[in-house]
């Protein structure tokens, strides 16, 4: 489910590589094809830093300019996405920027394209090759904290601030045409014909009281949706992935921070307080969650209004996010190469996860 416009004018281009598709081997090789599209200075290092949706390269051009390479995994996102996910990027850093909050910013090919598409032979359907497609993004500074670990209330403060601004850039946001993402509604996010994963039936990994439960949070997230309703204040362009592993924080003096916010493979058309359920999940960890729950919080209406009343929603959309998660980790076990995840331990935890949210609110 997307909200369409016409098709975008960027045209990809069409470089053969001959590399087994994002399979760990010979995935450098394929990063330093994809570079030959980009006018950077010499020399190039590359370094993988993960294999997962995408295959994430660190690069190093010239003098120490540093950039992240994404090469996306066949099957796993359409390339209109990414590109309308580019195209927001670019439209809203500068206004980030100025609130001391950085996003990755898209870097043009030497022809001004945001997408390089690879032509990739696919060793297991007998050397027949599929497409896939790759960008490259500016490097966000900074390093993941967490509680305990130099991330304190204040902290925790400045991240819900952070969030708040994405959210504001959103609503004053106008795509342009040939922008589509997908809508993150409860269809999406639970049930495998709609879901944005391509996840499959979930019942393979799902059974029991484990698929009630998923259901019931899937009726009771559907009911919360409709109660938010779909108006410019409570539903636009989300983030959808934000935690804690995807804010780079660096204090720049005792009280003020820099933000950085990665990641948005996942951004599309949502409930802003949803958004607020990823790094909700994540500070519920901590025993001083109900400190870093308020911090969280009033950083986030020093900036944009949120109604008291909302909250009670939280601890359900908690959930949700750790369930739909079962649909996500479902898709990357049916797509194929090499996957860092056990499917099962990771579909076992959301669903331990799930129970822990919901008992929050009761």
């Amino acid at each position: 489910m997307a909200r369409t416009a016409p098709p975008p004018v960027q045209a990809l281009n069409g470089a053969a590589v001959p590399q087994n598709h994002l399979a760990p081997t010979g995935l450098e090789s394929v990063a330093m094809t994809a570079l030959a599209s980009y006018d950077l200075p010499e020399p190039l290092h590359v370094t993988p830093i993960g294999v997962l949706n995408n295959s994430v390269h660190e690069v190093t051009a010239g003098e120490g300019s540093r950039y992240a390479l994404r090469l996306h995994r066949p099957g796993a996102r359409h390339s209109d996405h990414t590109l309308a996910e580019l195209t927001f990027l670019a439209d809203v850093h500068a206004r980030l920027a100025a609130e001391c909050i950085t996003v990755p910013t898209p870097v043009p090919t030497a022809d001004g394209r945001l997408l390089v598409s690879l032509t990739l032979p696919q060793k297991e359907s007998g050397g027949a090759s599929v497409e896939a497609h790759c960008d490259l993004l500016t490097w966000v500074d900074g390093k993941v904290h967490r509680p305990g670990g130099g991330l304190g209330a204040h902290g925790v403060y400045q991240l819900g601030r952070a969030l708040a601004h994405l959210h504001r850039a959103a609503e004053n946001y106008m795509p342009p045409a040939g922008f589509t993402l997908p809508t993150w509604d409860a269809a999406a996010m639970f049930t495998a014909e709609h879901s944005p994963y391509n996840s499959g039936p979930i019942g393979e990994f799902l059974s029991g009281e484990d698929l009630a439960l998923f259901e019931t949070v899937a009726e009771q997230t559907a009911a919360i949706f409709m109660e938010l309703g779909n108006d410019s204040k409570s539903f636009g362009l989300i983030h959808n992935d934000f935690i804690l592993g995807n804010c780079h924080t660096v204090r720049r003096r005792p009280h003020s921070w820099n933000v950085g916010i990665l990641d948005f493979d996942d951004c599309g058309w949502g409930h802003y307080l949803y958004d607020l359920a990823p790094v909700m999940g994540n500070l519920s960890d901590y025993p001083h969650f109900e400190e870093l729950r308020q911090a969280f919080l009033t950083g986030y209406r020093i900036v944009r209004s949120l109604p008291e009343e909302l909250e009670t929603h939280l601890p359900v959309l908690m959930a949700a996010r750790h369930a739909s998660q079962c649909l996500w980790a479902a898709g990357l076990a049916r797509r194929p190469g090499t996957q860092e995840l056990d499917t099962t331990d990771h579909i076992t935890y959301r669903m331990t996860e799930v129970r822990r949210c919901l008992d929050l609110g009761r």
